[in-house]
């Protein structure tokens, strides 16, 4: 069995992206950073992808992903709409447990839930067999057993999705571009 998440021995150059400047990080203090991937396909439905890691602390991945077998793919990894509300979830707990080392509380358990939508519209001519996706719903739930009061559990929550990442890419309206380069060359298309 092939193992799906592995360290990347070394990190990929972008071939289109300037590189973004690795952060200096001040305790206390706003930073900017940026995730950087580079994905491939491979048989079949599979991918192969490096997520470059932010910071030079933090290691990079080689992560597979697939379909499942409706779609074409073998099942053998997570598919891409999988690792994008894992993700989500992921993030959401890491701030939960970040605020916990700050602010000590005894939970006896917790756990997240989440539950993504998903639907596509009818196919326009140019389209193919598919039309375009949609995510029409997203719902996420905190489960804790703890006998703190409830209002300092809600505070935990709510100060940790308001710091959540990841839940603020799905629930902001990011401005986002595609731009196609052909042969090594930037062809000026935006699509």
């Amino acid at each position: 069995m092939t193992q799906i998440v592995t360290r990347a021995a070394s990190k990929p150059d972008l071939a289109t992206m300037p590189p973004f400047p690795k952060p200096v990080i001040t305790p206390g203090e706003p930073i900017r950073f940026a995730y950087e991937v580079m994905a491939e396909p491979g048989p079949g439905q599979s991918k192969r992808g490096v997520i470059i890691s932010p910071r030079a602390d933090y290691s990079s991945w080689e992560v597979l992903c697939d379909e499942g077998t409706a779609m074409g793919g073998d099942d053998a990894a997570p598919s891409p709409l999988g690792y994008l509300i894992m993700g989500v979830a992921f993030c959401l707990l890491t701030h939960i447990q970040g605020y916990l080392h700050k602010a000590p509380m005894q939970i006896d358990k917790i756990k997240v839930e989440i539950r993504a939508e998903y639907g596509t519209l009818p196919p326009e001519p140019d389209q193919g067999q598919q039309g375009a996706g949609q995510c029409d719903a997203y719902t996420a739930h905190v489960i804790i057993d703890s006998p703190e009061p409830p209002e300092k559990l809600e505070n935990l929550i709510r100060v940790s999705r308001d710091a959540c990442m990841a839940i603020a890419t799905v629930a902001t309206a990011v401005p986002t571009s595609t731009r196609v380069f052909i042969n090594g060359t930037e062809n000026g298309v935006e699509v």
